[in-house]
């Protein structure tokens, strides 16, 4: 699972409460009856040395509920019942028609939704009846973090699937929106930083600086030790050895790749060596390329992204994969199923990259 962390700095002259906002799909965006939901917010204080950040896993999760307020602005809505879902998967919100009032059931129906896409379909409850009686319905999507939920929420009609492809962007605003308490995304991106994955972040990290004039400055990376106390200085040395250790991590699982892949190796005894504990060998079915190429800071890279098949059900919900001696990073995947998203950012032209997906090619999990 990808985690972005989000830094915040407050230069301004008094102690702010920063919100972070997940944009909508594209299917939602012009919809003036789906409103901003979250309860992702941390005060800081101004000119604060230490380090304050929203950190965000990339965690999907659909949520439903029932109560006697009505879904509108201002309106604090919590969903009843949530569920981690991933891409690809359809699930289904069966409401209740009064009496009695009953909130709802959630279940998957099924993993046949297009490629890079949820949906989420609701059952045919009777909704006219329902809001007669003062019970209304409501329906969300977003990502749950450390620090709250972030996301969306609307009334669902009877017998609506609904189909999302999510996008990786959020919104950093500072003010009273209240947990859980819709807004109107006007109002949320009105007055906020940006921010879109992977264009302003560097290391999956990036840092958003409100300034002494109310304005907004992002700078991918995490902030300068300058910038921090001495507390603040150590846990962020301490953060950035995680990225140096995955790295050479990743070498060394390369390099296994690279002498798997020649083929296997006769032991003492002439039988074949044996893969390293807690890897996988498989072989390539299928690509699917995502639609569009990521923009990145570093105009030298390249980045791609893209759902591949393969023969053989994973035996763990591993995180990389070599193929042709070329490491790339798993970012959807679970144990037991043969789909797999997958994203590479290197210096490989895309046409190269692309070019060593064929069916029947070697794949090295880990």
């Amino acid at each position: 699972m990808d985690t972005y962390t989000i830094y915040l700095v407050n230069n301004s002259a008094s102690t702010q409460l920063f919100w972070c906002f997940l944009e909508p799909p594209q299917e939602l965006k012009s919809d003036p009856q789906v409103f901003a939901n979250s309860s992702a917010s941390l005060a800081v204080a101004s000119m604060a040395p230490g380090i304050n950040t929203f950190t965000i896993p990339v965690q999907y999760v659909l949520g439903a509920g029932a109560s006697n307020n009505a879904v509108g602005l201002n309106v604090q809505v919590t969903s009843s019942i949530t569920q981690n879902v991933n891409l690809t998967e359809t699930w289904e919100a069966d409401y209740a028609t009064v009496p009695p009032q009953m909130g709802p059931s959630m279940r998957k129906v099924s993993d046949v939704s297009p490629p890079n896409t949820v949906a989420i379909k609701s059952n045919p409850f009777d909704q006219a009846k329902n809001e007669n009686n003062g019970w209304f319905s409501n329906m969300s999507f977003g990502i749950q973090t450390a620090q709250g939920y972030m996301g969306m929420t609307w009334s669902p009609s009877p017998k609506q699937t609904t189909t999302l492809t999510p996008t990786l962007k959020f919104y950093v605003a500072v003010g009273n929106f209240g947990n859980n308490a819709l807004a109107s995304w006007t109002t949320v991106s009105s007055d906020s930083a940006m921010l879109s994955v992977p264009r302003d972040f560097k290391y999956a990290k990036t840092t958003v600086t409100y300034t002494s004039t109310g304005g907004w400055t992002v700078t991918p990376g995490a902030p300068p030790a300058s910038a921090l106390g001495l507390a603040g200085s150590m846990r962020l040395a301490q953060e950035d050895l995680g990225p140096l250790l995955r790295s050479h991590q990743s070498l060394a699982a390369a390099h296994a790749a690279l002498v798997g892949l020649a083929g296997p190796a006769p032991c003492a005894s002439g039988a074949p060596a044996l893969l390293g504990a807690g890897s996988q060998q498989d072989e390539l079915v299928s690509v699917q390329w995502d639609s569009a190429e990521a923009d990145i800071a570093d105009a030298s890279l390249t980045y791609l992204s893209g759902t591949l098949s393969v023969r053989t059900a994973l035996a763990a919900a591993f995180t990389v994969f070599v193929l042709a001696g070329v490491e790339f990073a798993i970012t959807r995947a679970a144990a037991g199923g043969t789909t797999v998203h997958f994203s590479y950012s290197g210096a490989r032209s895309a046409s190269e990259i692309r070019a060593l997906f064929v069916a029947g090619a070697r794949l090295l999990f880990g």
